[in-house]
């Protein structure tokens, strides 16, 4: 079977393999797409192979092509990491610590006119305003029996190993989107007029909220939609005009939208416009990885267990705001 149009496994010398070194080998082969998988980028060249087309975000200008949509729902063949473009990456896999640190909006440099001969003021971080990720560790896994491999039955294993990415992957999804959608009624954007209008308004209120806050913002920053697949026709016509038709009288989006993410882990009853990064934030400490079969002779097999770490946060909600339908 095929996740993101790849093989996970290679059967077609399994038979060279001496017999009681299949199932290390079968680990070894999981562990190594989950690797190629984890670097396969959601905008670059990687997954064009898959999809037929580059995964690229418009131009700043706005005047480019209509934004790609990320259509990450298909639990058959695609796992849905949409929300990897919202949620910046932090790489803790070589850390020997188990939480990160979210720094708070006071904590960076702050520049003073120097007079000749003065010292530099040098900013420190507020240990006030430190907030600590900490890592959740995620297992899982199934027994692969003797006579799978006795009876070449490994299609089985292709599909539970298939299996097991979708449900990895699908609880990620899971949690991070969990995590927009539990923010509060706070970031709740009112309809006005039509789509585009509001969409605008959001963009609008997002870059005010941290300015005022005391973020420094580009008022040309990208932005990402996100919605149930269900009101992806209705997003799509709002962004459609300002490419399609622009400069004509009508209400158009006049900001700039990298991307539409489609997801059915939220509902259709509204959608997001949010400001990736900054303190969207994941941690990864762990990706995928196959543990050692272990005997299991009360089944006739081995059990395999497969497990990971990571943990993410939407440090600032002012990056958000949820989009009513009318």
């Amino acid at each position: 079977m095929k996740v993101y149009g790849q093989n996970i496994f290679d059967w077609s010398k399994i038979n060279e393999v001496k017999p009681e070194e299949r199932k290390d080998l079968i680990v070894g082969a999981f562990s190594h797409f989950m690797k190629k998988l984890n670097k396969m980028s959601l905008t670059g060249e990687s997954l064009a192979s898959v999809f037929g087309q580059k995964l690229a975000g418009p131009d700043a200008n706005l005047m480019s092509v209509v934004p790609i949509s990320l259509v990450m729902s298909d639990t058959n063949k695609v796992p849905d990491r949409g929300y990897e473009l919202i949620f910046e990456e932090i790489d803790m896999r070589s850390s020997t610590n188990n939480t990160f640190d979210l720094m708070g909006v006071s904590g960076g440099v702050t520049f003073y006119q120097q007079l000749p001969g003065e010292e530099a003021k040098l900013s420190k971080i507020p240990t006030s305003a430190l907030t600590a990720v900490s890592m959740l560790r995620f297992t899982g896994g199934f027994n692969i029996l003797d006579d799978w491999l006795r009876f070449n039955q490994y299609y089985k294993i292709d599909q539970l190993a298939a299996d097991t990415v979708r449900r990895w992957f699908g609880k990620r999804a899971t949690i991070f989107y969990g995590l927009m959608s539990a923010l509060s009624s706070g970031i709740n954007q009112a309809f006005a007029t039509d789509d585009s209008t509001t969409i605008n308004n959001a963009c609008i209120q997002i870059l005010a909220d941290l300015e005022t806050a005391g973020y420094e913002v580009d008022q040309m920053s990208r932005f990402i939609i996100t919605c149930n697949p269900a009101l992806l026709p209705r997003i799509s016509k709002a962004l459609a005009a300002s490419f399609l038709a622009p400069n004509t009288n009508i209400n158009q989006v006049t900001f700039n939208i990298s991307s539409v993410v489609t997801t059915s882990k939220l509902v259709n009853t509204s959608y997001y416009v949010s400001l990736p990064g900054v303190k969207n934030q994941r941690g990864e400490w762990e990706d995928l990885n196959a543990r050692p079969p272990q005997r299991n002779e009360l089944v006739l097999g081995a059990a395999h267990v497969w497990t990971g770490g990571y943990n993410g946060i939407v440090g600032e909600a002012k990056q958000h705001r949820r989009c009513a339908l009318s």
